[in-house]
């Protein structure tokens, strides 16, 4: 089993933490905005994106698995 996962991500607008969308979003391929809700837990903030501010982590298996990061907890875990 990989101990990083590539993954997309995009940033909440509301409280600044990465969130990490799942592999099957949910939009129509032609649309040009995707909704999501922020999985960090104080947060919930739902919100529309476009597709050009999903960026891509390699993310360690603990932050993969909580699906939100800051991008200040990445900083300890590139190599």
């Amino acid at each position: 089993m990989a101990d990083r996962f590539a993954c997309w991500c995009v940033t909440c607008p509301k409280c600044g933490s990465w969130v990490v969308l799942s592999p099957r979003v949910d939009a129509e391929p032609e649309a040009s905005k995707i909704r999501i809700g922020c999985a960090a837990p104080d947060c919930g903030k739902e919100f529309e994106l476009d597709w050009d501010e999903i960026r891509t982590f390699e993310l360690p298996l603990a932050l993969f698995e909580r699906r939100h990061f800051y991008r200040s907890e990445l900083q300890g875990n590139l190599t």
